[in-house]
Formats: structure tokens, C-alpha cells, sequence
């Protein structure tokens, strides 16, 4: 019985047992791609590219982040559906690799490149003020128009004090005040700042470091850590290196409600002032939702399971969220 069993295996080795199937996939129809994120206090910046067919793979193996921009349609910024300016197309080249390196004999510096693709934006000039409603309207040639409606959040009331330090760690009382209704969404961080930086510098015989001081002070997003359950509950990084956390006010609605957040004194980057700057967003949905998708990459499978990724976009893709943001500063 076995050996007949290994003559049947060995007789269909020798088969081709494939089978071609012919999948009927989903109508697709090419449209504008629109990613802004307004700010209160800001301008509009705004980056348009065109939309690719899910189920077409791409042969030059480009993803998501090698899709080109596009700088040659029409943007333009509504403010409670009244147009209020054009924003300026800029022309800008990225790769999707970059690798430079001191050359010991020139000392000159060189750069080798790979992937460029077109990165450009459009950038407007008109202050946004929270609390109003703009619309972001997008025109491509060959692509029908394209448009998102998004009110920018009132910045969120915030206090923070300083407590004192424990463990070696410098300690915040962040004391939110949350306004009556459900959904309100949040995200807090800290930066840090720079007054001086390495600067690598290529001469004969090799690379140098030289201390650079800065005219102004730079900042740079740092870790924190809390054992608040709000905080843990809605980050996605372990307890005591959180960069950036965002919540709802489900547990809080129409309260005010107080999250102690600790750091190092300094940071780990030379330079480091001690500075740090506590920040508080509050933030629509489309942007909150955004960053509870912990999968954004393009698979170029058709077969998997795509990541539901929110939209409000109307005649088109993508998403345009906005913001308005609370700062406290804390000198060293």
C-alpha cells in the first residue's frame, strides 16, 4: 500500500496541476489624490498626486511613498464656501534613496541618488483661524474636480504645571479642560531644543566633526512616559518611550481632567538645551482616525486584506485633517 501510495506521488510530479483563474476585479475610476492637514494659525499646504488602480501592480515597484506629486493643476482654499485664495504650486524632487560619503583624496562630498520622483506642493498665504470651516478644492487636467470640507478645532484649553522630580525624571501636571459633547479627540507630546548641532564636514583625509551654534533654537519630537490609563490605553509604544499619543474624551467628556507625564532632563541629542515644550492637539476625526490604522503601507497583493483608510474627499481620495494647537514651554 505504501509503495503504491509513493508511485502515485512520484507520477504527479511530473504534472502540472496549475490553474489559471480568471477574477473579475472592481470598476476603478483614476481621480485626484488630495493630503493636506490645516493648522490654526497656519497657511494651507497642500500635496495633490493621482490615484493608481489597486489592482493593477505597479511593474516599476513604486509605493506609496515614491507616488509622484503633481504641480500642474489648481488649488484652491474656500472659507465657509467663499473662495479666498489660489495657493502656489513649488516644484521639488525627492528620491527614494540617498547615501553620500567623504571622498578621503578631494575632500569633497559625494552624493549618490536612486528613485527620483516629484514631491512638490501648494502652499497658501491666508492665516486659518479655528473654529472656521475650509473647503479644499483640487483640479487636475483629465481628472474630474475634487474637493474636502474641514472645520479647524478651537485650541484646546491647557495648563501645565511642574512637579518635582522623581527618579531622576522631571515630572508634568497636564491639566485639560474638556468642552460638553463627545468627540473630541486629542494627541499631546513633547519637543525639545537644540541651540547647537554636529555637523560632519568632508576635508582631505577624511570627515571632521565640528560644533555648529545655531542662530535659533531647533526642536525635535522626544519620548515621555505616563502610567495615566487614558495615555496607555492610546498609545501604541511602550510605557516609557511615548512620542506621540492620541485619545478621545469618552472617559472625560465635558470634564477636566489631569495626566502627569515624565522625562529625562536632557535629551539624547548634543546640543540639548533642557528646554521642553509640552504640546496639546486637538484634532478632527479624519486626522485621529488616521493614526489608529497601524498599517498605512500599499500591499501590491489584490488579494489581501486592504487597510480601511478614512476618506473625506468628495470626487476623489485621500484626506485632509485639521488642527489647532496648545503650547506650554519649560525652560532647563
Amino acid at each position: 500500500m505504501r509503495f503504491a501510495a509513493f508511485l502515485l506521488l512520484i507520477s504527479l510530479a511530473g504534472c502540472d496541476l496549475s490553474t489559471t483563474l480568471d477574477i473579475e476585479t472592481p470598476p476603478y475610476e483614476a481621480g485626484a489624490v488630495i493630503r493636506s492637514v490645516l493648522m490654526a494659525d497656519g497657511v494651507a499646504t497642500v500635496r495633490l498626486s493621482v490615484s493608481r488602480d489597486p489592482y493593477v501592480v505597479d511593474p516599476a515597484g513604486e509605493g506609496l511613498v515614491a507616488r509622484p506629486s503633481r504641480t500642474d493643476g489648481r488649488v484652491t482654499l474656500l472659507r465657509d464656501g467663499v473662495e479666498v485664495e489660489t495657493l502656489t504650486g513649488s516644484e521639488q524632487t525627492c528620491y527614494q534613496s540617498s547615501r553620500s560619503s567623504c571622498n578621503v583624496e578631494t575632500g569633497q562630498v559625494e552624493t549618490t541618488t536612486e528613485g527620483p520622483f516629484a514631491c512638490g506642493s501648494y502652499r497658501g498665504g491666508v492665516r486659518l483661524e479655528a473654529g472656521a470651516t475650509y473647503t479644499v478644492r483640487a483640479e487636475l487636467p483629465g481628472l474630474p474636480s475634487a474637493e474636502a470640507a474641514v472645520s479647524i478645532p478651537e485650541a484646546p484649553e491647557v495648563s501645565v504645571e511642574a512637579l518635582p522630580e522623581a527618579g531622576g525624571l522631571r515630572r508634568f501636571r497636564v491639566r485639560l479642560a474638556d468642552p460638553p459633547g463627545l468627540g473630541h479627540r486629542y494627541g499631546l507630546t513633547i519637543l525639545r531644543e537644540l541651540d547647537q548641532i554636529t555637523v560632519s564636514q568632508c576635508r582631505v583625509g577624511g570627515a571632521v566633526d565640528t560644533l555648529v551654534v545655531l542662530d535659533r533654537a531647533r526642536v525635535y519630537r522626544s519620548d515621555f512616559s505616563s502610567t495615566d490609563p487614558v495615555i496607555v490605553s492610546g498609545s501604541r509604544e511602550a510605557g516609557s518611550s511615548i512620542h506621540f499619543v492620541t485619545f478621545p474624551d469618552d472617559a472625560f467628556d465635558g470634564r477636566t481632567r489631569d495626566f502627569v507625564i515624565e522625562a529625562t532632563p536632557r535629551g539624547t541629542h548634543p546640543g540639548d538645551t533642557g528646554a521642553i515644550r509640552v504640546q496639546v492637539t486637538a484634532m478632527t476625526a479624519e486626522l485621529y482616525d488616521a493614526y489608529q490604522i497601524t498599517n498605512f503601507e500599499v500591499d501590491e497583493n489584490p488579494f489581501a486584506e486592504p487597510a480601511d483608510l478614512p476618506v473625506n474627499v468628495l470626487g476623489g481620495y485621500g484626506r485632509v485633517g485639521a488642527v489647532a494647537v496648545t503650547e506650554v514651554r519649560f525652560g532647563e
